[in-house]
């Protein structure tokens, strides 16, 4: 098992704060904390990217964003339109949830080509997709993780964090980690709160920790009660 420094681990996380009552002084203090702490990037909500590029211009922190979740259900053209919105405002990367009800209506194809176009409309920018693992079986999470790879997704991502996506465990990412190779990158959210838990995290194959527990894991303040 590989060791982690906490610089190393802060590096690996994506500081989120994408509740819906996140005021302007909310983003504005997730941004310094990104810039304090070293964090890979700040995950707001899409109306907060262009103040959030402007606190961070000139660093190293990426400015990340999500949509689609937590419900997923949003046509294609809704989500295409979504994917090329934050882009203009100035996303680097984004995350998207699937269509769960195409999916589990056996309407795999559909579900596929949706991950597909936006990852079209992407323009080859990072695009990490919400599988929601907390709502599938075993069998249906290798099916969707298959199929969202194989549609181009640069990241698998465990969960949204959000309602019924559940958990990251050290199990699903193994998963994950077997499902995408060497071409797909993978990265956990839901339920990391401590240092420790970011290291067994990383250790079981994420390249990226989705939290807003993000201080108190690299501080050891106690465990962060997260919501993502």
């Amino acid at each position: 098992m590989a060791t982690f420094t906490v610089e190393q681990v802060a590096a690996k996380i994506q500081h989120t704060l994408v509740t819906p009552n996140a005021s302007e002084a909310d983003i504005k203090r997730v941004c310094e904390e990104c810039l304090t702490y070293g964090f890979d990037g700040a995950m707001i909500q899409p109306v907060w990217i262009p103040l959030a590029k402007k606190l961070l211009a000139g660093s190293k922190v990426k400015v990340c964003t999500a949509f689609g979740y937590p419900m997923g259900g949003a046509t294609t053209f809704t989500k295409v339109a979504e994917a090329r919105d934050v882009i203009a405002a100035g996303a680097d990367e984004f995350d998207f949830m699937p269509n769960y009800g195409l999916f589990k209506s056996g309407r795999y194809d559909e579900f596929a080509q949706e991950i597909a176009a936006v990852v079209k409309a992407a323009e080859g920018r990072v695009v990490k997709i919400m599988l929601e693992f907390g709502m599938l079986d075993e069998e249906e999470k290798i099916k969707a993780a298959t199929l969202a790879k194989e549609a181009g997704v640069t990241y698998l991502k465990n969960s949204s964090g959000w309602g019924q996506g559940g958990h990251a465990t050290v199990e699903d990412i193994q998963l994950l980690r077997r499902i995408a190779g060497t071409q797909t990158r993978v990265k956990a959210s839901g339920g990391i709160r401590t240092f420790e838990d970011a290291v067994k995290i990383l250790n079981a194959g994420a390249e990226l920790i989705g939290t807003s527990g993000s201080v108190k894991i690299v501080t050891g303040q106690g465990e962060a009660s997260t919501v993502y």
